[in-house]
């Protein structure tokens, strides 16, 4: 016993970290933009400016700064930062990872394989697909630093939209090392001038002369981007992968008249019927009433249950139609059905797998079963439309 006293006070003597750094030896990076021009790789960071988080009353001091740096590999292109950074680059308090779409169409094994074998690169940052140069130099006046303003739009937009997935370089992983799952991923654009988004004066104003914008969500097939779904499509794919919990549901009428329902929590549930070449997708949730432009009296028990059984209906043939339009349009699993062929019956799924693509996806069978149910009509009970 008494050896093992002695013995403990020298294990912890001896422990420590083989790669410690000094704090103030690191540039702390909170977002990295990828793109590649010919064989030439091109990394953009953006670093906290370690002088305006020591004073933040000093307003001459940019909140982050960027260095920019290309090499014909990625390992060189990052190391030579330092010409222009005094200190290394340190990702572990990475929010936001930027691809660029030319980049997505070829070598997004690249990117991911150099970044999993960076020890100090933590796995919870986002991914998206950048479809122009230079994003994060636009200066955003909500956020001080760029890349917070971006993920807090994607996640606002996930949130409030569910036009755009929220995936972390952990899942991306996960799903590229996946054979029965496609990956999408969510992008992101610049609207007006990229280049007068970089001057200070962007956000000095009540408007902006450029900002980041969050688009649609990108397919991928073997791990290359094919090209984007719609807005719509966008938000069938994150309603039935459940990366959403609230969307707006409009149902139209004659007369150009209709009526918008926000789902305000929602669950699905998706199962695979291989035998019968059979998907179907069953959605469970609630619904409020946010806008009517409809001849319609709310306080009969006999108009909610039209309004509703036409939001069901309309949440049916759009799921079901952008489906097979997606299918149609680029063949790519996104939507993890094979995957789900092969957990319910793993031994025909070895019999069909190699042929997936060529005979089984292109004619699956799509059924959508939803019972969204209005629990909410606003603060109208029968509402101001009706005369």
């Amino acid at each position: 016993m008494k050896k093992i006293f002695l013995i403990l006070p020298i294990l912890f003597l001896l422990t420590g970290c083989y790669n410690y750094r000094e704090l103030n030896d690191l540039a702390i990076v909170s977002g990295i933009s990828i793109t590649k021009e010919e064989n030439t790789y091109k990394v953009t960071a953006e670093v906290v400016n370690p002088k305006k988080q020591q004073d933040t009353s000093s307003s001459k001091e940019p909140d982050f700064i960027i260095y920019t740096s290309s090499a014909n590999s990625m390992q060189e292109a990052f190391r030579k930062v330092i010409k222009e950074s005094p200190r290394k680059l340190y990702l572990a308090q990475m929010d936001i990872l930027i691809i660029d779409e030319k980049v997505a169409e070829e070598e997004l094994n690249t990117i991911l394989d150099f970044i999993a074998r960076d020890p100090e690169v933590r796995s919870e940052f986002y991914v998206l697909i950048g479809k122009i140069d230079k994003i994060l130099e636009v200066t955003t006046p909500l956020e001080n630093i760029s890349s917070k303003n971006i993920l807090e739009s994607l996640k606002a937009n996930n949130m409030y939209l569910g036009y755009a997935n929220l995936i972390t370089y952990h899942e991306l992983i996960n799903d590229y090392l996946n054979p029965n799952i496609e990956i999408a991923l969510p992008s992101i654009e610049v609207t007006g001038n990229p280049k007068e988004g970089e001057d200070i004066k962007n956000i000095e104003s009540t408007t902006e002369d450029a900002s980041s914008v969050i688009s649609n969500i990108g397919v991928f097939k073997n791990n290359k981007l094919l090209g984007y779904l719609s807005e719509k499509e966008s938000l069938v794919y994150n309603l039935v992968m459940g990366n959403t919990q609230t969307t707006l549901i409009k149902t139209n009428y004659q007369n150009n008249q209709y009526v918008v329902n926000e789902i305000i929590d929602s669950s699905v549930k998706t199962e695979a019927d291989p035998k019968n070449n059979k998907i179907t997708i069953s959605i469970k949730g609630k619904s409020a009433i946010s806008e009517v432009n409809y001849d319609c009296d709310l306080e009969k028990k006999k108009t909610i249950e039209d309004i509703q059984k036409k939001l069901n209906e309309t949440i049916e043939d759009t799921i079901k139609n952008s489906i097979e339009d997606t299918i149609l349009k680029y063949n790519s699993d996104i939507y993890g059905f094979l995957d789900l062929f092969y957990k319910k019956d793993p031994k025909y799924y070895k019999t069909i797998k190699d042929e997936w693509y060529e005979k089984i996806f292109p004619n699956l069978e799509i059924e959508v079963k939803s019972k969204i149910e209005i629990i909410e009509k606003g603060n109208l009970n029968g509402g101001l439309y009706h005369e």
